[in-house]
């Protein structure tokens, strides 16, 4: 595969200048749900940036710094499809496919170590301080810039650059690190297939079950006293009296 056209920032050099060309618009090849747009960038990013791994979110030290972690901030329904519809299926008269889509606001941080001097590993020496990470946000958004054809042609509904939130620093674990997060709009979908004649199976079931069901309530629920006709009963006289208590 080859190497993303952004390199690790370097001095002097302005990588937004590279002339990067698209072709027409592409169209969607299947559904790519957030789970899978996670491993398309970690498997595109990794592979561009082999130094900086891309992790989920946690509260705990990471392995290595630099490093990328991701996170899902929020997901709802798509505004304009605020519940499940039936897709189009004129070539498929036996099958109906039901879909609805999501708005998923995901989360990039990058996070550094603030001082070179409490880095463990020559890369966490070379790539510590705030301005790395300011240099390292600026080279992601600009990495998933130039790969948001890829994530569309891959089944992505949308992608959107969403906002940079506030530049942060916080303390993991004694350890003071320098936090760049930046979030985009990621428009997914569901769908569900099911053959028309499997749907009638199940409705027919079900509406024999209850009919069932309410055969039961209707044998023996239906009066609030229990009815004792034809029933014999047989009186114990359990203090063992000459007359039976009755």
């Amino acid at each position: 595969m080859p190497q993303n056209a952004f390199r690790f920032p370097v001095v002097g050099i302005n990588e937004i200048n590279n002339d990067r060309r698209f072709g027409p618009p592409l169209q969607a090849s299947g559904n790519l749900t957030y789970l899978e747009f996670i491993a398309v960038v970690k498997a595109l990013w990794e592979n561009a940036y082999p130094d900086i791994k891309l992790h989920p979110t946690g509260n705990g030290q990471y392995a290595e710094y630099p490093v990328v972690v991701y996170g899902l901030e929020i997901r709802k329904t798509h505004s304009s499809e605020p519940k499940p519809r039936t897709r189009n299926t004129q070539h498929y008269e036996d099958v109906l496919v039901f879909g609805q889509r999501f708005q998923n606001v995901v989360s990039f941080s990058v996070l550094t170590r603030a001082d070179a001097g409490t880095s463990k590993s020559d890369l966490e020496k070379r790539y510590s301080g705030a301005q790395v990470a300011d240099n390292l946000i600026e080279i992601f958004e600009d990495f998933m810039l130039e790969h948001t054809p890829v994530f569309k042609r891959l089944g992505a509904a949308e992608l959107v650059y969403s906002r940079r939130l506030s530049d942060s620093e916080e303390n993991r674990s004694g350890n003071d690190i320098v936090k760049r997060t930046v979030t985009y709009m990621l428009t997914t979908e569901k769908l569900i297939a099911t053959s028309v004649e499997q749907i009638e199976k199940i409705v027919v079931d079900v509406r024999r079950y209850m009919a069932y069901e309410q055969s039961i309530i209707d044998q023996y629920g239906n009066s609030a006293t229990p009815s004792v006709e034809n029933t014999e009963m047989n009186i114990i006289d359990l203090y063992q009296t000459a007359t039976p208590n009755t």
